[in-house]
């Protein structure tokens, strides 16, 4: 019933950690954060103070999503997964994944929107299409889309989940697709290994991936433990601090189950905060899966994160 109750309602407010699950980076409008995450139509939250969230209307209205994705993910039902976004070019450029559970056939998709207040007149949600799609189950399962923007105003979509690990490649940033001639790079995982929702961030001359191993989706049984690689090149290798690449079984966990914390994960970078969101399923709810915040700090080189 709560779930007809959240397309009826105009917003619904948390004061409390909010039901989510593959939350986005969390990006600030004027007064408001934003984040989105996984959903039917993909949901959207906002928040003043990064506390109390209220869920506003979905990207894309119950039962209506853009016909492409009908001929790539046939049998898709509305029910998006980890959305993220960047800002560019005076719009945000939000990609999101297609897919149904298990399957290597997915797509990626990118819709773009000049503001994130779906109150302004000025809000609506634009298709710009497919950026990239999978079938293979040895290739790159096109679902955890992550965005990257480098120093040089370079930008990078990584993604990829289980089948044949996680890659990364170069965007052009005129347009938000994949840049002409750019090359998938492997930068973990691979063999079908249980690896997925990466994020890849800097810090001074490091390049950091975060990334999930384990599984998701189980509630208290869930096992996600967040792991990372850090390497002088956005495109790898990475390696974890023993110097095994994450693309053979390295990682140096840096967030895993603790008290009713369970299988934290998606790590999305609030970089003007140094705040790193996450979603965990808590052993007091049921196991719900719930937005949870962290604090990034560094210890010689290496990424720490704590309540």
């Amino acid at each position: 019933m709560l779930r007809w109750l959240l397309f009826l309602l105009p917003v619904w407010a948390f004061s409390q950690a909010p039901a989510t699950h593959d939350p986005s980076t969390i990006l600030k409008e004027g007064n408001k954060y934003y984040f989105f995450s996984t959903g039917h139509g993909i949901t959207v939250y906002a928040s003043t103070d990064l506390k109390s969230w209220q869920q506003t209307e979905p990207v894309f209205k119950k039962g209506v999503w853009p016909e492409w994705i009908n001929t790539s993910v046939p049998g898709f039902k509305g029910h998006f997964w980890a959305p993220d976004l960047l800002f560019m070019n005076g719009k945000y450029y939000l990609y999101y994944s297609c897919s149904t559970f298990g399957a290597s056939t997915s797509a990626l998709g990118l819709a773009t929107n000049v503001t994130l207040d779906a109150a302004s007149p000025q809000y609506q949600w634009q298709d710009q299409g497919l950026v990239i799609e999978s079938s293979d189950r040895k290739g790159y399962n096109a679902i955890d889309p992550n965005l990257f923007r480098d120093t040089d105003g370079k930008v990078y979509l990584t993604y990829g989940s289980f089948f044949g690990g996680i890659a990364t490649v170069e965007l052009d940033t005129s347009t938000g697709k994949i840049k002409t001639g750019a090359t998938l790079t492997k930068v973990a995982g691979g063999n079908a290994s249980d690896w997925e929702a990466a994020c890849l961030i800097k810090q001074g001359k490091y390049y950091y991936l975060f990334v999930n191993n384990g599984l998701c989706c189980k509630g208290v049984n869930s096992t996600y433990t967040i792991v990372v690689g850090r390497s002088e090149q956005p495109l790898g290798p990475f390696l974890d601090d023993t110097g095994k690449d994450l693309t053979k079984g390295g990682g140096t966990i840096v967030l895993r189950t603790s008290g009713e914390f369970i299988g934290p994960g998606h790590v999305g970078l609030l970089a003007e905060k140094r705040l790193v969101s996450t979603h965990y399923y808590d052993a007091n709810d049921n196991g719900k899966s719930k937005l949870r915040l962290l604090k990034l700090q560094f210890k010689k080189g290496w990424p720490i994160l704590t309540p």
